[in-house]
């Protein structure tokens, strides 16, 4: 059976189950579903580490290393930036309407990262620290950068030591594959734990609106402006075949709402389904999952202008537009090294750089946080990979495969 159909099947069985929990045993489900989750990014960091070290150095030698990093550094910030606009519209357009003001005021959310801690944690006082942080893969993919550049000084020293992380690569890579087999186990937990929360949610029927203007972008993105940009970057290519190919980790993605969870079925798939070469799949992707949460821009957007609408009555002025193009995308690529913070830490962020009374403003939306991340991850899933088959097509690292071939 293919994976993204056991992915499928596995999430409308967790559905299904979510409907009937008892609402007594949600909190014992949700701590389950965090823990059985954790399969799905259980061997990410050392397959990382160990790949990124041995492309590096095959990139290197191609000189072929710097611009794949700048092609998909800059792929993915662009699409960071389109996504955040084409959320600014669409909240014009469909007009998410206003949002009750809530009682609640003890609402905590993640917080954003800052700049200087980034890269703080990219260029620590220990590089092994880098080894130690499982929720910010960037600063690790580094290091192994510079490692595998060091493989070249002198290959005759450093061969028995680059075949050493050669061979870690291919185990890293086995059991990688191993936990992207078994992770519809976990897809029904994380299901049963997502659905039964959000059906004891009683206040997400007043986001209807704001809900429905972010499908419709969903919608557009996937169906028509991804599939749109690829094909005018390469004609060569079916986009909706790439898409297809990408199905098992955006599902996973939706159901967990986390970043990197899809990220080891996304790694699998864009090798055996996509035909990307190890050298550019390994350095593109932590490169992706770092500068590429596409959709938590687009969703951010979007839910902002729905927080302001729901304070004032005034409407927005061109100096506030102008400042969500500038601020928006900003919080999206600082998102990047919060890989299990959604958009709600994003909005936390944006209101109180906003200030104007408006610093508590993400309370309004912290009802519907969950569906948030859930949506906003399953477009960053789609794009992320996307970014990473293009930049590696680019630089002709891309062997095609026929759909019926397709894991």
């Amino acid at each position: 059976m293919k994976i993204w159909l056991k992915y499928l099947i596995a999430t409308i069985v967790g559905v299904m189950a979510g409907l009937v929990i008892p609402a007594g045993s949600l909190g014992a489900l949700n701590a389950f579903a965090i823990v059985a989750m954790n399969i799905g990014r259980y061997a990410l960091l050392p397959l990382v580490f160990f790949s990124v070290c041995v492309a590096a150095y095959e990139l290197h030698e191609d000189k072929r290393l710097a611009k794949l990093w700048l092609r998909t550094g800059g792929y993915s910030v662009a699409l960071v930036i389109v996504l955040a606009l084409i959320g600014l519209a669409s909240a014009f357009v469909f007009s998410p309407g206003r949002i009750p003001l809530s009682a609640d005021s003890t609402s905590t959310v993640e917080t954003l990262p800052t700049v200087l801690g980034i890269f703080s944690a990219v260029i620590p006082a220990d590089s092994s620290a880098t080894l130690r942080s499982f929720d910010f893969l960037f600063p690790a993919a580094v290091f192994a950068t510079i490692l595998g550049l060091a493989f070249a000084f002198d290959k005759t020293v450093t061969r028995p030591v680059f075949s050493i992380f050669d061979s870690f690569s291919r185990i890293f890579w086995q059991i990688n594959s191993f936990f992207v087999e078994v992770l519809p186990l976990p897809l029904i937990v994380a299901a049963a734990a997502r659905t039964a929360s959000m059906a004891g949610n009683q206040r997400l029927s007043v986001f209807g609106p704001l809900f429905v203007a972010i499908g419709f972008e969903t919608a557009f993105i996937i169906l028509a402006l991804l599939p749109g940009i690829m094909f005018a970057m390469d004609r060569a290519r079916n986009p909706y075949k790439t898409l297809f190919a990408l199905a098992a980790p955006a599902i996973a993605a939706l159901v967990s709402g986390h970043s990197y969870i899809q990220a080891g079925a996304a790694a699998k798939h864009l090798k055996e389904s996509l035909g990307v070469r190890r050298r550019a799949g390994a350095v593109a992707l932590p490169i992706a999952l770092a500068f590429g949460r596409a959709g938590s821009a687009m969703v951010t957007a979007t839910a902002f202008v729905a927080i302001l609408n729901s304070y004032s009555n005034l409407g927005l002025g061109p100096s506030a537009v102008l400042w969500m193009m500038a601020t928006v995308p900003i919080a999206a690529l600082l998102l990047g090294a919060a890989p299990g913070a959604g958009p709600i830490a994003a909005l936390a962020a944006l209101c109180a750089t906003y200030g104007r009374g408006f610093e508590s403003g993400y309370i309004l939306l912290a009802p519907a946080a969950l569906p948030l991340a859930m949506v906003a991850a399953f477009v960053d899933a789609v794009c992320m990979s996307c970014v990473v088959a293009v930049a590696a097509s680019k630089e002709g690292f891309v062997q095609s495969k026929d759909l019926r071939h397709f894991i």
